[in-house]
Protein backbone atom coordinates (compact mmCIF):
# COMPACT_ATOMS: atom_id res chain seq x y z
CA UNK A 1 0.00 0.00 0.00
CA UNK A 2 1.21 3.76 -0.79
CA UNK A 3 2.46 5.50 2.18
CA UNK A 4 -0.25 7.92 3.45
CA UNK A 5 0.10 11.93 3.72
CA UNK A 6 1.00 13.65 7.00
CA UNK A 7 -2.74 15.21 7.00
CA UNK A 8 -3.97 11.57 6.75
CA UNK A 9 -2.13 10.70 9.25
CA UNK A 10 -3.49 13.46 11.31
CA UNK A 11 -6.54 12.44 10.50
CA UNK A 12 -6.90 9.07 11.20
CA UNK A 13 -5.09 9.36 14.66
CA UNK A 14 -7.67 11.90 15.36
CA UNK A 15 -10.54 10.03 14.74
CA UNK A 16 -9.44 6.75 16.68
CA UNK A 17 -8.64 9.44 19.49
CA UNK A 18 -12.62 10.47 19.22
CA UNK A 19 -13.72 6.47 19.48
CA UNK A 20 -12.03 7.15 23.14
CA UNK A 21 -15.51 8.70 23.76
CA UNK A 22 -17.72 7.19 21.68
CA UNK A 23 -17.55 3.74 20.50
CA UNK A 24 -20.09 1.46 19.50
CA UNK A 25 -21.05 -1.38 22.23
CA UNK A 26 -18.89 -4.11 21.86
CA UNK A 27 -16.33 -3.06 19.63
CA UNK A 28 -12.95 -2.25 20.29
CA UNK A 29 -10.54 -1.12 18.04
CA UNK A 30 -6.35 -0.80 18.21
CA UNK A 31 -3.56 1.01 15.86
CA UNK A 32 -1.11 -0.80 14.06
CA UNK A 33 2.08 0.14 15.54
CA UNK A 34 3.95 2.36 13.04
CA UNK A 35 1.20 2.03 10.52
CA UNK A 36 -1.99 4.40 11.86
CA UNK A 37 -3.68 3.67 8.26
CA UNK A 38 -4.03 -0.37 9.74
CA UNK A 39 -6.75 -0.49 12.68
CA UNK A 40 -6.96 -4.24 14.16
CA UNK A 41 -10.44 -4.95 15.85
CA UNK A 42 -12.57 -7.27 18.17
CA UNK A 43 -16.22 -7.08 18.46
CA UNK A 44 -18.34 -8.78 21.15
CA UNK A 45 -22.04 -10.04 19.24
CA UNK A 46 -24.16 -9.33 22.55
CA UNK A 47 -27.73 -9.50 21.27
CA UNK A 48 -29.23 -10.70 17.88
CA UNK A 49 -29.09 -13.72 15.25
CA UNK A 50 -25.13 -13.37 15.99
CA UNK A 51 -24.90 -13.48 19.66
CA UNK A 52 -22.77 -14.28 21.19
CA UNK A 53 -19.76 -14.47 18.49
CA UNK A 54 -16.82 -12.86 19.11
CA UNK A 55 -15.49 -11.56 15.53
CA UNK A 56 -11.81 -10.15 14.21
CA UNK A 57 -11.15 -7.69 12.09
CA UNK A 58 -9.06 -5.46 10.20
CA UNK A 59 -9.80 -1.56 9.07
CA UNK A 60 -7.18 -0.50 6.25
CA UNK A 61 -7.67 3.05 5.08
CA UNK A 62 -6.44 3.75 1.45
CA UNK A 63 -4.18 6.70 1.17
CA UNK A 64 -6.57 8.92 -1.12
CA UNK A 65 -9.72 7.87 2.50
CA UNK A 66 -11.92 9.46 2.89
CA UNK A 67 -12.94 9.60 -1.20
CA UNK A 68 -12.78 6.14 -1.21
CA UNK A 69 -13.66 4.20 1.25
CA UNK A 70 -11.48 1.45 3.96
CA UNK A 71 -11.51 -2.08 3.26
CA UNK A 72 -12.66 -4.41 5.94
CA UNK A 73 -11.82 -7.42 6.49
CA UNK A 74 -12.65 -10.67 9.04
CA UNK A 75 -10.40 -13.02 10.08
CA UNK A 76 -12.96 -14.91 11.66
CA UNK A 77 -14.74 -17.58 9.53
CA UNK A 78 -18.96 -16.32 10.09
CA UNK A 79 -21.55 -16.82 7.19
CA UNK A 80 -23.08 -13.27 6.68
CA UNK A 81 -24.57 -12.21 3.57
CA UNK A 82 -21.77 -9.30 3.59
CA UNK A 83 -18.65 -11.21 4.38
CA UNK A 84 -16.66 -12.91 1.31
CA UNK A 85 -16.28 -16.38 2.51
CA UNK A 86 -12.47 -17.00 3.70
CA UNK A 87 -12.16 -19.36 1.10
CA UNK A 88 -13.18 -17.08 -1.76
CA UNK A 89 -11.09 -15.43 -4.16
CA UNK A 90 -13.69 -12.59 -4.87
CA UNK A 91 -17.38 -11.92 -4.55
CA UNK A 92 -17.24 -9.82 -7.85
CA UNK A 93 -16.15 -12.43 -9.95
CA UNK A 94 -19.55 -13.98 -9.88
CA UNK A 95 -23.61 -12.96 -11.12
CA UNK A 96 -26.34 -12.64 -8.28
CA UNK A 97 -29.04 -14.67 -9.37
CA UNK A 98 -31.08 -11.68 -10.04
CA UNK A 99 -28.57 -10.94 -12.60
CA UNK A 100 -26.76 -8.08 -10.86
CA UNK A 101 -23.24 -8.19 -10.18
CA UNK A 102 -20.89 -5.66 -8.07
CA UNK A 103 -18.66 -3.30 -10.46
CA UNK A 104 -15.40 -3.72 -10.27
CA UNK A 105 -13.89 -1.06 -7.82
CA UNK A 106 -15.76 -3.18 -5.25
CA UNK A 107 -13.72 -6.37 -5.45
CA UNK A 108 -13.42 -8.13 -2.03
CA UNK A 109 -10.39 -9.86 -1.08
CA UNK A 110 -11.49 -13.73 1.26
CA UNK A 111 -12.96 -12.13 4.72
CA UNK A 112 -14.18 -8.88 2.89
CA UNK A 113 -16.59 -6.98 4.25
CA UNK A 114 -19.30 -4.89 1.76
CA UNK A 115 -19.79 -1.00 2.40
CA UNK A 116 -22.11 -0.74 -0.35
CA UNK A 117 -25.27 -1.14 1.27
CA UNK A 118 -24.47 1.01 4.55
CA UNK A 119 -22.51 3.30 2.33
CA UNK A 120 -24.10 4.05 -1.27
CA UNK A 121 -22.71 7.02 -1.49
CA UNK A 122 -18.60 5.34 -1.90
CA UNK A 123 -20.20 3.21 -4.67
CA UNK A 124 -22.43 5.36 -6.37
CA UNK A 125 -22.07 3.96 -10.14
CA UNK A 126 -19.21 2.14 -11.62
CA UNK A 127 -17.44 5.29 -12.23
CA UNK A 128 -14.90 7.19 -9.56
CA UNK A 129 -15.77 10.26 -12.06
CA UNK A 130 -19.43 10.11 -11.03
CA UNK A 131 -18.05 11.01 -7.20
CA UNK A 132 -19.38 14.48 -7.21
CA UNK A 133 -18.39 15.30 -3.36
CA UNK A 134 -15.68 13.07 -0.59
CA UNK A 135 -17.80 11.66 1.35
CA UNK A 136 -18.40 12.54 5.03
CA UNK A 137 -18.05 9.47 6.77
CA UNK A 138 -16.52 8.95 10.52
CA UNK A 139 -15.25 5.53 11.53
CA UNK A 140 -17.58 5.50 14.56
CA UNK A 141 -20.62 5.30 11.97
CA UNK A 142 -18.58 2.14 9.74
CA UNK A 143 -17.65 0.51 13.15
CA UNK A 144 -21.61 1.18 14.43
CA UNK A 145 -22.93 -0.18 11.01
CA UNK A 146 -20.36 -3.00 11.23
CA UNK A 147 -21.81 -4.10 14.68
CA UNK A 148 -25.35 -3.40 13.63
CA UNK A 149 -25.01 -6.23 10.68
CA UNK A 150 -24.69 -8.73 13.17
CA UNK A 151 -27.29 -7.81 15.53
CA UNK A 152 -30.27 -6.49 14.24
CA UNK A 153 -32.16 -8.30 11.80
CA UNK A 154 -34.02 -5.88 10.34
CA UNK A 155 -30.24 -4.48 9.15
CA UNK A 156 -29.57 -7.77 7.29
CA UNK A 157 -33.50 -7.86 6.22
CA UNK A 158 -32.72 -4.74 4.14
CA UNK A 159 -29.58 -5.82 2.58
CA UNK A 160 -30.49 -5.85 -1.27
CA UNK A 161 -28.85 -8.82 -3.50
CA UNK A 162 -26.67 -6.83 -5.43
CA UNK A 163 -24.85 -5.40 -2.44
CA UNK A 164 -24.52 -8.98 -1.05
CA UNK A 165 -20.95 -10.42 -0.51
CA UNK A 166 -22.27 -13.97 0.27
CA UNK A 167 -25.03 -14.72 -2.38
CA UNK A 168 -25.46 -18.37 -0.43
CA UNK A 169 -25.75 -16.38 3.17
CA UNK A 170 -28.33 -14.11 1.20
CA UNK A 171 -30.44 -16.29 0.00
CA UNK A 172 -29.98 -18.78 3.34
CA UNK A 173 -30.91 -15.78 5.39
CA UNK A 174 -34.00 -14.60 3.14
CA UNK A 175 -35.00 -18.57 3.40
CA UNK A 176 -35.03 -19.06 7.05
CA UNK A 177 -36.85 -15.63 7.72
CA UNK A 178 -39.58 -16.39 5.66
CA UNK A 179 -39.86 -19.67 7.37
CA UNK A 180 -39.93 -17.75 10.70
CA UNK A 181 -42.76 -15.69 9.23
CA UNK A 182 -44.77 -18.93 8.04
CA UNK A 183 -44.35 -20.50 11.72
CA UNK A 184 -45.45 -17.57 13.29
CA UNK A 185 -48.82 -17.30 11.19
CA UNK A 186 -49.18 -20.90 11.64
CA UNK A 187 -51.22 -22.25 14.31
CA UNK A 188 -53.13 -25.47 15.64
CA UNK A 189 -53.74 -28.27 13.07
CA UNK A 190 -53.00 -26.48 9.66
CA UNK A 191 -49.47 -25.75 11.19
CA UNK A 192 -49.08 -29.17 11.65
CA UNK A 193 -50.13 -30.26 8.36
CA UNK A 194 -47.97 -27.54 6.91
CA UNK A 195 -44.68 -28.93 8.53
CA UNK A 196 -45.54 -32.36 7.37
CA UNK A 197 -45.71 -30.49 3.94
CA UNK A 198 -42.78 -28.39 3.93
CA UNK A 199 -40.88 -31.38 5.58
CA UNK A 200 -41.04 -33.40 1.69
CA UNK A 201 -37.93 -31.84 -0.18
CA UNK A 202 -39.60 -30.46 -3.26
CA UNK A 203 -37.76 -30.71 -7.01
CA UNK A 204 -35.43 -28.00 -7.65
CA UNK A 205 -35.61 -25.64 -10.73
CA UNK A 206 -32.05 -25.66 -13.13
CA UNK A 207 -30.17 -23.00 -10.69
CA UNK A 208 -32.27 -23.44 -7.61
CA UNK A 209 -31.24 -24.66 -4.17
CA UNK A 210 -32.99 -25.91 -1.20
CA UNK A 211 -31.63 -22.86 1.40
CA UNK A 212 -33.73 -24.54 4.58
CA UNK A 213 -32.29 -24.71 7.60
CA UNK A 214 -28.52 -23.76 5.99
CA UNK A 215 -28.70 -20.45 7.84
CA UNK A 216 -28.90 -21.64 11.16
CA UNK A 217 -26.55 -24.22 11.01
CA UNK A 218 -24.07 -22.37 9.37
CA UNK A 219 -24.32 -19.56 11.83
CA UNK A 220 -24.54 -21.35 14.77
CA UNK A 221 -21.28 -23.14 13.56
CA UNK A 222 -19.23 -20.34 13.35
CA UNK A 223 -20.55 -18.93 16.43
CA UNK A 224 -18.82 -22.05 18.76
CA UNK A 225 -15.98 -21.76 16.58
CA UNK A 226 -15.50 -17.80 17.10
CA UNK A 227 -15.64 -19.45 20.87
CA UNK A 228 -13.52 -21.87 20.52
CA UNK A 229 -10.15 -21.73 22.52
CA UNK A 230 -7.91 -21.98 19.71
CA UNK A 231 -9.44 -19.12 18.42
CA UNK A 232 -10.14 -16.65 20.85
CA UNK A 233 -6.32 -17.63 22.64
CA UNK A 234 -4.59 -17.88 19.27
CA UNK A 235 -3.24 -21.15 19.10
CA UNK A 236 -4.84 -21.34 15.72
CA UNK A 237 -4.23 -19.25 12.49
CA UNK A 238 -6.47 -16.73 13.45
CA UNK A 239 -4.64 -13.41 11.19
CA UNK A 240 -3.55 -10.69 13.08
CA UNK A 241 -3.16 -10.85 16.71
CA UNK A 242 -2.06 -7.61 17.73
CA UNK A 243 -5.46 -7.58 20.16
CA UNK A 244 -5.08 -10.56 22.31
CA UNK A 245 -7.09 -12.41 24.83
CA UNK A 246 -5.58 -14.26 27.83
CA UNK A 247 -7.41 -17.06 29.25
CA UNK A 248 -7.74 -15.80 33.05
CA UNK A 249 -9.20 -17.62 35.91
CA UNK A 250 -12.11 -15.34 37.92
CA UNK A 251 -9.79 -14.04 40.71
CA UNK A 252 -6.75 -12.67 37.93
CA UNK A 253 -9.24 -10.82 36.00
CA UNK A 254 -10.91 -8.96 38.81
CA UNK A 255 -6.93 -7.83 39.98
CA UNK A 256 -6.57 -6.71 36.30
CA UNK A 257 -10.04 -4.58 36.40
CA UNK A 258 -9.44 -3.07 39.96
CA UNK A 259 -6.00 -2.28 38.70
CA UNK A 260 -7.20 -0.42 35.45
CA UNK A 261 -9.55 1.24 37.21
CA UNK A 262 -7.17 2.98 39.63
CA UNK A 263 -4.91 3.97 36.83
CA UNK A 264 -7.88 5.61 34.95
CA UNK A 265 -8.85 7.12 38.05
CA UNK A 266 -5.31 8.72 38.80
CA UNK A 267 -5.29 10.07 35.54
CA UNK A 268 -7.99 12.00 35.74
Amino acid sequence: MAAITSFMKQNLLLEFSSLKHASPDGVYVTLTPGDPSLWSGVMFVRTGPYAPAILRFQLSFPPNYPSLPPLVTFSTEIFHPLLTPLTAQSYATSTMPDGSSPVEEERLPPGGFSLRHGFPQWFKGSSSNEVTSTPDVPVFRILEYMRAAFNDETVLDSIPSGSAANAGAYHAWHTYRAEQQKTQQSSGASHRRSNSRDAIPRARRPGEWNWEGVWEQRVQKGVRESLSEPVLFGSSNTGDEIIRFSDLDEEAAKQICNGITQRTAAAT
